[in-house]
């Protein structure tokens, strides 16, 4: 874990800026506020509204998997289907592979399978990938992923796998990390703010998604839980995201698609 590096992210702030006390008198007076700009406090009814779930009144509550697809619906689940065979026939194996199986278009309840898996991962760790294909080593018992998909075709959905509409190398239109997750991430967006109802309790805040691998976006805040990834900018209540926007670093960058409004009334992008 590079905690010893320092910060390459323009927003942070080091924690002892305000913690230790000035040694010496300031020469000049501090400066003046800025005028802020107009604004009219929202009128809130109740302060102790707490935010409440607004799912479906037929949606049963004790299984897991209506609750995934409310998030995951057949409707995007179907263009992720789509997106990855399409990229899979854009961006093929190299015929020199040697054991390059042919591919084979993927369909919903495929992609269920896989992203069950994945989610196997995240709550069973092992050391390596093909170790949830393999026996365990109390009682021989093993994974119960090998009886829904193969690792084979785990690891060809895994490197063909998108999340938004994929382009061809033709394309010359620049892209950044955050386009390839766009129509997912969109979705969800909306998914998240029509199945809850906010309080008048909300919070605004960073967080940072771990990512390890390469990519221009990746800040480091040393003083961060994780202190290396993509930082987001996250709107929460009550513990549920409501609504976020991914962050690019630099000094003209900022929040990504960012309403205009905000820094037109004189707010900082931040």
């Amino acid at each position: 874990m590079p905690t010893n590096r320092t910060s390459n992210d323009i927003d942070f702030v080091l924690p002892t800026q305000y913690s230790i006390p000035p040694t010496r008198k300031a020469k000049e007076p501090p400066p003046q506020p800025w005028p802020l700009p107009s604004f009219e406090p929202l009128h809130i009814a109740n302060f102790d509204d707490h935010g409440t779930p607004n799912l479906p009144p037929d949606v049963d509550l004790h299984d897991p998997l209506a609750i995934f697809k409310l998030f995951f619906t057949d409707e995007i689940m179907d263009k992720l289907a789509d997106w990855t065979n399409k990229y899979a026939e854009l961006y093929p194996a190299e015929e020199e592979a040697k054991f390059a199986r042919k591919w084979k278009p993927t369909d919903r309840q495929e992609l269920y399978a896989y992203f069950g898996v994945l989610i196997h991962m995240g709550i069973t760790i092992e050391s390596s990938i093909e170790d949830y294909w393999g026996d365990l080593e109390s009682a021989g018992a093993g994974h119960i992923v090998k009886n829904y998909i193969g690792l084979v075709r785990f690891q060809q959905l895994d490197r063909y796998f998108r999340c938004t509409d994929p382009w061809s190398k033709e394309d010359p239109t620049p892209r950044t990390t955050f386009d390839r997750v766009h129509d997912l991430s969109e979705h969800l967006r909306l998914s998240c703010r029509k199945l809850y109802t906010p309080g008048t309790h909300l919070a605004v805040d960073e967080t940072i998604q771990r990512f390890m691998g390469r990519a221009s976006e990746i800040v480091n805040i040393p003083s961060k839980p994780t202190p290396e990834g993509f930082k987001i900018w996250v709107l929460a209540n009550q513990g549920y995201i409501l609504d976020w926007l991914f962050h690019a670093k630099g000094d003209k960058k900022g929040p990504v698609d960012l309403d205009t409004i905000f820094t037109e009334e004189g707010f900082l992008k931040t």
